[in-house]
């Protein structure tokens, strides 16, 4: 594998989902679930689950470093304070930061499960 094609993919990753390995475009991993689990883009965006993985687990969305470099600035990267931006796993709404998501469950999700955002918090 040549190194611009190890930058636009993730390298070392099986998608539990598919079991694509070493997949191009975006990655989301578990934050609740403790094995490790990863799901490629067209997986998690069917919201495969498993018996140990629910659809309302806490997913961080990993880009590929080719991917990042075209959003961010060097500084950004080096520092590692870029935003990380959440999906709702109730209503399936995108885009928001950590402020605004617990902001949205509370008021639109109130029977979401707790260690929903408790995770977030924990991991973000």
């Amino acid at each position: 594998m040549e190194e611009n094609d190890e930058l636009s993919r993730h390298v070392g990753v099986t998608c539990n989902g598919c079991k694509k390995r070493d997949f191009m475009g975006r990655r989301y991993h578990c934050l609740a679930c403790e094995d490790g689990f990863n799901l490629c883009d067209n997986c998690f965006a069917s919201d495969v689950t498993t018996d140990d993985h629910k659809f309302d687990h806490a997913m961080k969305c990993i880009f590929t470093p080719a991917s990042l470099a075209l959003f961010y600035t060097r500084e950004e990267l080096e520092s590692g304070k870029y935003p990380i931006l959440i999906r709702c796993p109730y209503c399936k709404m995108h885009n928001f930061n950590l402020a605004e998501f617990e902001e949205h469950v509370t008021h639109n999700h109130p029977n979401a499960d707790p260690n929903l955002l408790l995770t977030y918090r924990l991991h973000l």
